[in-house]
């Protein structure tokens, strides 16, 4: 008598029939798994971060007179720790004098989130022309936070294809010049994580200031980390601190027109 191969109560019809289902239900997890993370990632790219909308809210229901109060207290607050540095005294007429031979005034000045925020609300426009620039051509609302100790640069983009919030999580290093790049660690879309390269060629890149002011943001080309502080002297920032609640700038005293 021939023994049959097969296992006790299994033909190999039945065998072929057990493996196409167990192909079907691979296929179906796969499926469902990519349709949860379509789903998971659609959810994300239409949420706004949290830290957008408390500032949105921040911005919006606060008055203009505590915003122009928050903006001007940064603003002098980075003023009178500057002009009590030790870096650079009154020489008469207004004129400004180094200190004794390299002595430089430096001090870390902080800055809430909401003194930042208030500033480039009610000044960054002012600023901008100041500087003979502007934002890019469908950029609008910058904004700062912190991500676990990283620098959070987020801003709504519009153009004819996009409506959306976009963080640039970034941090700040300085050359020997003086000079300054923001370094690019992660772009998000609403809360949902993209791949840096390929947003980033997306955005503005060629033509006129727009491309210049585009460029400086995305950490693509150097820029002057100074502020104005009168009009014989400026400050320079030379680091920065990022925590939850604000940041750090560690800047110090120079003349107009100091060559770095």
């Amino acid at each position: 008598m021939t023994t049959d191969p097969t296992p006790f109560g299994t033909s190999k019809p039945a065998r072929r029939a057990r493996r196409r289902f167990g192909c079907v239900i691979a296929v179906m997890v796969v499926v469902i798994v990519t349709l949860l993370a379509v789903g998971v990632g659609r959810h994300l790219w239409l949420t706004e971060p949290g830290y957008w909308i408390r500032n949105e809210a921040f911005i919006q229901y606060t008055s203009e007179v505590k915003l122009d109060g928050l903006a001007d207290r940064a603003f002098n607050r980075v003023l009178s720790e500057l002009s009590s540095s030790r870096g650079y005294q009154s020489g008469g007429s207004g004129q400004w004098r180094p200190v004794g031979e390299g002595v430089l005034g430096v001090r870390t000045i902080r800055l809430s989130f909401d003194e930042a925020n208030a500033w480039l609300a009610k000044r960054l426009d002012d600023w901008l022309v100041n500087q003979k620039r502007q934002l890019p051509a469908g950029l609008s609302g910058p904004m700062l936070a912190s991500d676990s100790g990283r620098l959070v640069v987020a801003f709504r983009y519009r153009n004819e294809e996009v409506d959306q919030v976009f963080s640039v999580l970034m941090s700040l290093e300085f050359l020997d010049d003086g000079r300054a790049t923001l370094s690019i660690d992660g772009v998000r879309g609403g809360r949902l994580p993209l791949p840096t390269g390929s947003v980033l060629k997306q955005l503005p890149g060629s033509g006129g200031d727009d491309s210049q002011a585009m460029a400086v943001l995305l950490g693509q080309r150097p820029f002057d980390p100074v502020l104005p502080i009168d009009g014989s002297r400026r400050a320079r920032i030379i680091g920065l601190v990022v925590d939850d609640q604000g940041v750090g700038l560690v800047v110090q005293a120079e003349l107009n027109g100091s060559a770095h």
